[in-house]
């Protein structure tokens, strides 16, 4: 008789993915949390839908674009670790993460590249165009490498992982000719849990991506808030973060939730960002 009386999962491709990502316990991560007033930026919001025609972006579109003008205003958080060096990227790529199905068993992103040169209204036509070519299965991309992972079996995708990350980040090799996309996770990764209608979660720091920073925007909910010394209701939210702590440390961790409570609390900062 077996220990335990177990059952086999099918897996989905994130999950085999998520499986060959992570050894047991023991890694640099940093976690914190930076709660802000969303009432500008929803007043702001309603004001760019009526302004423009089109419907209103998301808090998380909104967010991904102030995260690639704070990694743009502070260049020490964006970047890599190589061979125990610290190298920092000339421009800024960001990676929003989506569910692409209704279910939500598969995950994918776009990695949005120059996001510092381009406009929140920019931002998110290509997010939103990319995201509905994945989900009605017309990216190219998405459909090789999702078919070549359900071939593998799973004890083999964490060093088949492991080593295409150190050819693609620590060689700094452009496999672009064998279907690899260059830089694919970018400078930042950003998920939504709001949209699961989580307040507050933390995602884990993903080895081969080589990326230092995540951010997981929670739901906007009212809740009671400090506003001018008086005890008010306001539509308050959270990003939670995950930091390599060998990377950023606590100074510019920061120095990056200062600057995005700027962009994201003043009529200054939302106005920077095309919510004008």
């Amino acid at each position: 008789m077996p220990n335990l009386d177990l059952q086999r999962l099918e897996l989905s491709t994130w999950r085999k993915i998520a499986l060959g990502s992570w050894g047991w316990g023991g890694d640099p991560s940093v976690y914190g949390t930076l709660e802000l007033n969303a009432t500008r930026l929803l007043e702001r919001r309603k004001r760019y839908a009526e302004r423009t025609g089109k419907k209103a972006p998301t808090v998380t579109a909104i967010v991904a674009a102030a995260t690639a003008r704070v990694l743009h205003e502070h260049p020490q958080l964006n970047g890599l670790i190589r061979f125990g060096r610290i190298y920092l990227r000339k421009s800024v790529t960001l990676f929003v993460q989506a569910a692409v199905d209704e279910e939500g068993r598969e995950l994918s992103g776009v990695s949005i590249r120059d996001a510092e040169k381009k406009s929140l209204e920019d931002l998110v036509d290509e997010m939103g165009t990319r995201v509905r070519a994945i989900r009605e299965d017309r990216d190219p991309n998405f459909k090789k490498v999702k078919g070549s992972f359900r071939r593998i079996p799973t004890l083999l995708i964490r060093p088949l992982l492991n080593l295409i990350a150190f050819l693609i980040y620590s060689l700094n090799l452009d496999l672009t000719g064998l279907g690899l996309q260059r830089d694919l996770f970018g400078s930042v990764m950003i998920t939504s849990i709001g949209t699961l209608g989580l307040d507050q979660a933390f995602a884990p720091l993903v080895p081969y991506s080589r990326v230092p920073l995540l951010l997981a925007v929670g739901a906007v909910r009212d809740a009671p808030a400090v506003i001018d010394g008086q005890l008010a209701v306001a539509p308050l939210f959270k990003i939670c973060a995950t930091l390599d702590h060998r990377f950023v440390d606590g100074v510019y961790a920061a120095k990056m939730a200062k600057t995005m409570r700027r962009l994201l609390e003043t009529d200054e900062g939302l106005e920077s960002l095309g919510l004008g």
